[in-house]
């Protein structure tokens, strides 16, 4: 008689591979420049602060840099950890707080994404603008994927039914037909800065203190995106006079500031505001190189103006 036959054995189920978690968007948040009249460390807690508060509101990954990073390096040092964005600031005396100029940097392109001024007086202010900064790199990264994804969908055409491939275009949709593309596109060139800096005093006016503030920010953004621009705690009047203290070793810049002022222009449905921004920039020694005027519906886009007019005669900075 023969062997019984075995039993087979069941294979087992096979266990389902858990999906890799994704990873979350890494920020960087360096310690903010602080002007002499804040007290040493300053800048340091602040930047503590927005981390603790970004991570608390989750969806992304915050650190604090070191402090031993120095402001031309940042970029670099975000990207030896992988960081999609880094945050930096400064921070001068108002009122009973500060105001801070904080800006998020895109590492990959190094260029300012957004930012704004603020005025903080206690740990509620600053946690307030660390969510308006977590928000907004949540909102860009979602904008990204969706332009990602839109993209791809339009790489995949829906195939049509034969022989009627561009039937509908005519002559103009064969026409080049048999034509080589001999050219590919490439990415437009960085915006190379001069290496004369600029350094951006307080701009002045007849508007209340947060509009001026307000015009100070979008003067060192707009003077940033084509120059080395660096800010300062000091005033925009008298510059001919302090010019040369301001500058101090550092001879290599200029010093740009500005005057704003609003005029109410009446229409036949109610009244708006105008708003005119006096560009003025001088050398370290004192003497006015540049001025120039921007006029625009929002003080932003009259800043615009006039940084864009002198950045067309002077490119150099010089």
């Amino acid at each position: 008689m023969g062997a019984a036959r075995p039993t087979p054995t069941p294979s087992p189920s096979p266990t389902p591979t858990p999906a890799p978690r994704q990873a979350l968007p890494l920020v960087v948040v360096f310690p903010f420049d602080i002007s002499s009249d804040l007290k040493a460390g300053t800048g340091a807690n602040a930047a503590q602060v927005f981390t603790q508060q970004m991570n608390n509101d989750g969806g992304i990954d915050a650190i604090t840099g070191p402090a031993t990073v120095k402001r031309p390096d940042y970029a670099k040092y975000a990207a030896s950890v992988n960081a999609l964005y880094y945050v930096a600031g400064y921070m001068t005396p108002l009122g009973n707080g500060v105001s801070l100029v904080e800006q998020v940097v895109a590492t990959r392109s190094g260029t300012i994404v957004f930012g704004q001024t603020a005025q903080i007086e206690s740990i509620e202010d600053a946690s307030a603008q660390a969510a308006y900064i977590h928000d907004g790199i949540l909102a860009r990264e979602k904008q990204l994927a969706d332009a990602y994804t839109a993209a791809q969908a339009q790489a995949t055409p829906t195939p049509e039914a034969g022989n009627q491939a561009d039937l509908g275009k005519g002559l103009a949709g064969i026409k080049g037909l048999f034509k080589h593309n001999k050219t590919s596109a490439t990415p437009a060139p960085a915006i190379q800065k001069p290496s004369k800096g600029v350094l951006v005093a307080h701009v002045e006016g007849s508007l209340p203190a947060s509009d001026l503030t307000k015009a100070t920010s979008a003067l060192y953004s707009a003077l940033n995106e084509r120059y080395n621009a660096k800010m300062t705690s000091a005033s925009g009047s008298n510059l001919t006079k302090t010019a040369d203290a301001l500058c101090g070793s550092d001879r290599n810049n200029t010093i740009a500031t500005g005057t704003a002022t609003a005029a109410l222009q009446h229409r036949t449905f109610g009244s708006h505001a105008q708003y005119t921004f006096v560009l003025q920039v001088y050398t370290c020694f004192g003497a006015k190189l540049a001025e120039g005027t921007g006029t625009a519906d929002s003080l932003a886009a009259a800043v615009q103006k006039a940084v864009a007019a002198y950045a067309s005669e002077h490119p150099q900075n010089v």
